[in-house]
């Protein structure tokens, strides 16, 4: 007796899944990871900007560990990274610790960045478009509104993104990149220069002045106003330390008169 052929095997028809008209749709890459390091390194940042830790303050590796959610391995590798920004300071065997940022170092920062922020403003002038002098339009009123009931972190979250935007506008990413690099070393002290509130409107008025110059396309000017905003900037930081207030020093014999600052 012939043996019974074995049942056929039915195999399942193809699927239109994965093809488009006929042709293999290529499998999308799965979005990797951030990694670990680099997320607690942002989510450091954000705290030191913010005021959470303060200039000086020691990063206790268990304490933050804790809050963020991590082992103490990612905070000590942040701490690294944030070193090399300048926002923190690692001292052998004490420890890493907020940067505290010296009355020098920080006009040093204030005049570099003068000259770097006219320098945006002028070719922002030449090269925004329409629709980036709008952003710009509508951060200046987004300003104006936080003054009005008294937002000072809003505001100085807008005069950041004010700042960012003219950057960004210039089309220069060498200089941008070097504004920013300075300018985060300086956002450990620039909140101080907003806690007075008629120091915001006098900073709005000069950016709603820059901007004009900006959509008129007038480079000049827009230099000019773009430097003066960041001399002026400087003297309200010294003005809300109480540094602007300080005698002056007798002149030595033979030396030249000092030139009048500029008051806000």
């Amino acid at each position: 007796m012939a043996d019974a052929p074995a049942p056929q095997r039915l195999e399942p028809a193809a699927s239109s899944r994965g093809k488009r008209h006929g042709k293999p749709v290529p499998k999308r890459r799965p979005r990797l990871p951030q990694p670990l390091g680099l997320d607690v390194a942002q989510r450091l940042e954000a705290l030191i900007l913010d005021g959470t830790l303060g200039a000086g303050e020691r990063l206790n590796e268990v304490a933050l560990a804790r809050s963020l959610g991590v082992s103490r391995g990612p905070v000590r590798e942040a701490a690294r990274a944030l070193e090399k920004t300048g926002l923190v300071t690692v001292i052998m065997n004490r420890g890493a610790f907020v940067r505290s940022l010296r009355l020098e170092e920080a006009m040093e920062i204030y005049e570099i960045n003068g000259a770097l922020f006219g320098l945006a403003a002028a070719n922002a002038a030449e090269r925004a478009t329409p629709a980036e002098a709008q952003a710009l339009r509508s951060l200046v009123a987004a300003m104006q509104a936080a003054i009005a009931r008294g937002d000072r972190e809003g505001f100085f979250r807008g005069n950041s993104a004010f700042h960012a935007c003219i950057l960004a506008c210039a089309r220069n990413r060498e200089a941008e990149a070097l504004y920013g690099q300075l300018t985060r070393k300086l956002l450990l002290l620039r909140r101080r220069s907003f806690e007075q509130p008629a120091h915001m409107a006098e900073a709005n008025a000069e950016h709603a002045a820059l901007l004009e110059a900006i959509a008129a396309g007038d480079a000049a000017l827009a230099r000019g106003l773009a430097e003066a905003h960041a001399r002026l900037g400087r003297v309200r930081f010294l003005d809300s330390i109480g540094h602007a207030a300080m005698p002056p020093q007798p002149a030595t014999r033979g030396a030249k008169a000092h030139r009048k600052e500029e008051t806000p």
